[in-house]
């Protein structure tokens, strides 16, 4: 049996540190607790009534089968008129329009489609935990960058600047950024695109949260001067509609990058769910109001959190989040790790929240708290948050 093991390259791939929090959290659930779910990014909300019902109807119909590797056309078409009314973008749907399992499939499928053995990314660090593990398996190497708090958690341009290398394909932008909710100004995108630019790179959007925007800049750096060649937009229906477990995502970009990412599709899973896909178009084309709806109380959510943690022993925010739906506390207590933080409100406050450490090394001394749950569950939690750091001030 000594040949019989799997493959060397998972050696790189740990299992995710959010689900670890989200499987012990079940467990203490199953023996009667109250766990607070801080530690899932995932709309507490139901799917618009819209999007289920034409999903509904595309069964009756029976779309069933397997649908085109790229997507159903008039999904497709549907993103395409989406990107240009939120965001004057135009992208030619037969052409320059994938659809995804997922934001997460669009980054891995990107990563794929771009890099060569031994190409460099240039990733922020803290990040989203599936960046770098997508930058290995396509055979590049992710180059973190610490991020500055204070200007939007924007990169720190002259640890960028020493990072490029001519091995460097590309450099990745979130705003709004997980897990800090930092939105990026129009004046840092622009000098984002301008160094893409100036170093011939690809410019890699994670837009998983852009309706998720209560502060800062909305416009799209593909939109700039030109960028629309070099970007590659990776986006999803998960949050905005609140639609994760229907897993629809897109990539947009130029013809070549598509092209590549069809055949990726073609190899890898095929096609996406049919009805699901339908659904997804009757959310695009339909009304917006679902998404006003869900973003107003995402920041009613969002006040209330930041005026509870700004009284909260014990952790402090060095930037205000102005996206998304997370906040990510630096821990102020000079004993302990952020994992044990993280394992003691757990343990003995039932508030579930994820070690900063996930998201890389500079999130190491910082958690990271969603508030995608209810207004009453956000007041509760913090409130058992703050109970529970008052304690381990006490004991320092």
């Amino acid at each position: 049996m000594g040949n019989i093991m799997v493959a060397k390259r998972l050696d790189q791939i740990a299992f995710a540190g959010i689900r670890k929090v989200f499987e012990k959290a079940n467990q203490l659930e199953a023996q009667g607790k109250k766990v607070i779910h801080f530690e899932i990014g995932r709309p507490d909300f139901d799917t618009p009534a819209h999007i289920k019902e034409a999903a509904k109807q595309a069964l009756d119909k029976g779309f069933v089968h397997y649908a085109p590797n790229g997507g159903i056309p008039v999904l497709r078409e549907a993103l395409a008129g989406r990107l240009a009314a939120d965001k004057e973008l135009t992208y030619n749907p037969d052409t320059e329009i994938i659809m995804t399992a997922g934001g997460q499939e669009a980054l891995y499928l990107s990563f794929l489609s771009i890099l060569n053995e031994g190409d460099e990314v240039i990733l922020p660090d803290p990040c989203f935990g599936p960046f770098p593990l997508a930058v290995r398996l396509a055979g590049g190497v992710p180059v973190k960058i610490g991020l500055q708090p204070q200007q939007n958690y924007c990169y720190d341009w002259d640890a960028v600047t020493r990072a490029v290398s001519p091995r460097t394909k590309a450099i990745v932008v979130n705003s709004p950024h997980n897990p800090t909710g930092g939105v990026w100004s129009e004046e840092q995108l622009k000098a984002v695109a301008a160094f893409a630019c100036k170093h011939d790179l690809w410019l890699i959007c994670d837009d998983a949260y852009d309706h998720l925007v209560y502060g800062g800049c909305r416009l799209s750096p593909a939109g700039f001067p030109e960028m629309r060649e070099r970007t590659i937009l990776c986006g999803s229906l998960s949050k905005t509609y609140a639609m994760t477990g229907w897993r629809i995502g897109y990539i947009a970009a130029v013809e070549p990058v598509i092209n590549a990412a069809i055949r990726l599709q073609q190899n890898i899973m095929l096609s996406l769910c049919t009805f699901a896909q339908h659904g997804a178009a009757a959310g695009l084309a339909g009304s917006q109001d679902c998404i006003r709806v869900m973003a107003a109380e995402f920041a009613r959510r969002r006040q209330l959190v930041l005026e509870m943690v700004s009284q909260t022993p014990g952790i402090e925010l060095a930037g205000i989040p102005k996206g998304a739906f997370y906040v990510f506390p630096r821990i102020t207590l000079p004993n302990m790790t952020s994992a044990q933080v993280a394992d003691y409100l757990l343990d003995n406050a039932g508030v579930a929240v994820v070690d900063g450490l996930a998201f890389g090394e500079n999130g190491n001394g910082h958690f990271r708290l969603s508030y995608a749950v209810s207004f009453e569950d956000c007041r509760e939690g913090l409130e058992r948050i703050a109970t529970a750091m008052t304690v381990l001030v006490q004991k320092q």
